[in-house]
């Protein structure tokens, strides 16, 4: 009989004996309850009682970036002057409308400084382009280039008063006397009267024949034709003048006769 004091010793030598016996690959053995296949390559870490554990973060890969070529932006200088050209010749006055004296011009091809501006009533305040000081241009035809913000607004000067408009000028009458065949006692009478407008302010013209009652003509006219049907040798006058609401200029006069 055996002892009972033997059996640990016999169970110790049985589980050798077993353990000896057992093939290759065998079942997967039990380690810190985390089972490891024998053909694994996964490590497995065992936790140590006491140890202290250190995470070692590793860091994510970062995208590096290429920056593209900025494109260079070239910047055209404006000037800070503001100047002023016309389409049409214009003229430039002491102030904001034709009453005002006329004290220059700005022609095309031709630019002035502006200095200021009227803006209510489209007129630009620029440096008088024939002589000193400023005159008032009208912007109908003017085209500003430059900063204009910074421009200060001019208020209009007293309107001042009217005067009578200036006189035409070389006046002349160009005549053509024509026989009429079969009537050698009549002619016709062939005239164009011609004349430079000196006036700015005019309201019309004032046209007379032989002293008689005045036939009105528009402003700006300069040329005015007439025919008659007349014997030889009967004088004609005429005489012209401009006229306002203020009155009517001198006359400028001349007489003619055919032949």
């Amino acid at each position: 009989m055996i002892s009972k004091k033997l059996y640990p010793v016999l169970f110790v030598l049985l589980a050798a004996t077993l353990a000896c016996n057992l093939p290759a690959g065998g079942p997967p053995t039990v380690v810190s309850g985390t089972e490891v296949s024998a053909t694994s390559e996964v490590l497995v870490e065992v936790p140590v009682t006491g140890a202290t554990e250190t995470l070692t973060t590793i860091p994510s890969p970062t995208a590096t970036f290429t920056p593209e070529p900025t494109a260079t932006i070239t910047l055209t200088p404006t000037s800070s002057v503001p100047m002023v050209t016309v389409s049409e010749n214009t003229n430039c006055r002491t102030g904001p409308a034709v009453v005002f004296d006329l004290v220059g011009a700005l022609l095309i091809g031709q630019q002035a400084v502006v200095v200021g501006k009227y803006t209510i009533g489209n007129y630009w305040i620029i440096n008088n382009p024939n002589g000193s000081g400023t005159c008032w241009l009208w912007g109908q035809y003017a085209t500003v280039t430059g900063n204009t913000v910074g421009l200060p607004e001019y208020a209009p000067p007293p309107t001042p008063t009217p005067q009578p408009p200036a006189p035409p000028k070389n006046f002349e009458v160009v005549k053509n006397c024509i026989p009429l065949p079969g009537l050698p006692l009549k002619f016709n009478y062939i005239l164009i009267l011609k004349w430079e407008d000196q006036a700015d302010n005019e309201d019309g013209y004032n046209l007379y024949i032989n002293n008689g009652a005045p036939k009105k003509l528009g402003p700006n006219v300069t040329q005015v034709p007439l025919a008659f049907t007349l014997p030889p040798g009967v004088p004609f006058k005429f005489e012209v003048e401009a006229f306002n609401s203020t009155g009517p200029s001198a006359r400028r006069s001349k007489t003619v006769t055919c032949p």
